[in-house]
């Protein structure tokens, strides 16, 4: 036990000397944040907010469960991790992946069909693909929050998610009402997600066991109280779709491994990682499986993405590159988050945001791409810029690297009812 407090003590000193490196963010002026543009960075996904629970959940894992004492190369492994994924603006441009975007007639990156496939699996229905959230889609009813339900509490601070009202919440989900209203649904060998509804559950996971990935379950992030739930958060979600494709985190990983935001944010510049800061070009800014990561807070991934992405072409021909906004993005991204009323799993139009860090620093990126390539600059470089938030990075899989290809894939619960979704591998240009 000596020795763990030891531990808990030296990783308390390296991530006080991590969060002292200079944060060079001086965000660009943008509309006033909306009501979901910061849920998930004011109250949801504070696992760096408070260092004490930050540095033991860090060594949760190290120790697992406390039960074990880790080797000192483990221990030397996750201090350099944590230290390296802090420093962010030294790296000078990076070399551009094989996977250049898609046409309609071009499978997307296997990272966005894993997100796709996750998506339609919670569901069991390939509709759940075809229906993204706008900024004109209602809150959900039927669906409420809080820290604490009687003794059970949410992890790490978080807010548990409790479904009240079964009925109330299908009918105001954009996608369980049209399936409550599909006669031929559930079909087949398919489940009836309407009397389990996916729900946004900070600290919620999708259990492994046997080789398959468990869904159907609440979590640790659902109430106990709860109408049945299926809970799912940010990084359990885009862990799990990674999986699903046997898309490795590192070279020496198992077919999963649950990372959380901050664990993503380090792993980038670990030994072995599978995992790469995206290289970008004004005329290449964002790709398909691209994953929009803000460590201690929210990640994303990218799923189909349009002729202009983040507004770059238009503002660059018009000479307006300042005026580009979020308004201006068209992308859609694949996510479990607290979205209009804890969505939880969703595809989600990026240009509903009006602010926030994360969409605020991907508007520093487009504005800053638009200048170059007002210049005729086109080359790529590292999209982590100056004036952007430093723990927010544009993170791509190495699909490239037979090492970072599993052998094995995890299977998703519930699978072979969306086996035949012929919207899961195809790019889907105009519809993002």
């Amino acid at each position: 036990m000596k020795k763990i407090q030891m531990l808990l003590s030296l990783l308390s000193v390296v991530f006080m000397l991590s969060s002292c490196l200079p944060n060079n963010t001086t965000p660009l002026p943008n509309p006033t944040p909306g009501p979901d543009d910061e849920k998930d960075e004011t109250g949801e996904h504070r696992e760096n907010e408070n260092n004490d629970a930050w540095v033991r959940q860090q060594m949760d894992g190290l120790t697992d469960g406390y039960r074990n004492i880790p080797s000192s190369d483990r221990v030397t492994g996750v201090i350099n991790n944590l230290l390296s994924g802090q420093v962010v603006d030294c790296l000078p441009g990076g070399i551009p992946g094989q996977y250049s975007g898609g046409s309609a007639n071009q499978k997307l990156h296997p990272a966005a069909q894993g997100a796709r496939k996750l998506l339609a699996t919670l569901f069991q229905s390939c509709k759940a693909i075809d229906i993204p959230i706008t900024a004109s889609t209602p809150n959900l009813r039927g669906v409420e929050k809080a820290k604490q339900y009687g003794s059970q509490k949410g992890v790490a601070g978080g807010y548990l998610r409790k479904i009240t009202n079964t009925q109330a919440y299908v009918s105001s989900h954009i996608v369980l009402k049209e399936l409550e209203n599909d006669p031929n649904y559930p079909a087949g060998v398919c489940k009836d997600a309407t009397a389990r509804p996916p729900v946004y559950g900070y600290g919620s996971t999708a259990r492994a066991s046997g080789g398959e990935l468990k869904l159907f379950q609440g979590g640790a992030g659902v109430a106990s109280g709860s109408r049945p739930a299926s809970g799912i958060d940010c990084s359990a979600f885009i862990s799990a779709a990674l999986a699903s494709q046997g898309l490795k985190m590192s070279k020496r990983s198992g077919p999963y491994e649950r990372v959380t935001t901050s664990g993503f944010h380090s792993k980038v510049n670990s030994a072995n990682s599978c995992l790469n800061h995206a290289a970008v070009s004004a005329d290449d800014p964002i790709r398909p499986g691209d994953m929009i990561n803000k460590s201690g807070s929210h990640i994303v991934m990218v799923d189909a993405v349009g002729e202009d992405p983040l507004g770059i072409k238009k503002h660059s021909a018009a000479g307006t590159c300042d005026s580009i906004t979020t308004r201006d993005f068209d992308f859609t991204y694949i996510h479990s988050g607290s979205i209009k009323g804890s969505y939880g799993p969703s595809r989600v139009k990026a240009s509903m945001h009006s602010g926030g860090a994360m969409w605020n620093s991907m508007r520093v990126m487009a504005v800053k791409l638009c200048k170059k390539k007002v210049k005729n600059d086109t080359e790529y470089a590292d999209s982590r810029m100056a004036g952007m938030d430093t723990r927010l990075s544009v993170i791509r899989h190495k699909t490239t690297d037979p090492e970072c290809i599993g052998s094995t894939r995890m299977k998703l619960e519930g699978e072979e009812c969306v086996d035949k979704c012929s919207n899961i591998e195809k790019d889907v240009k105009g519809e993002s």
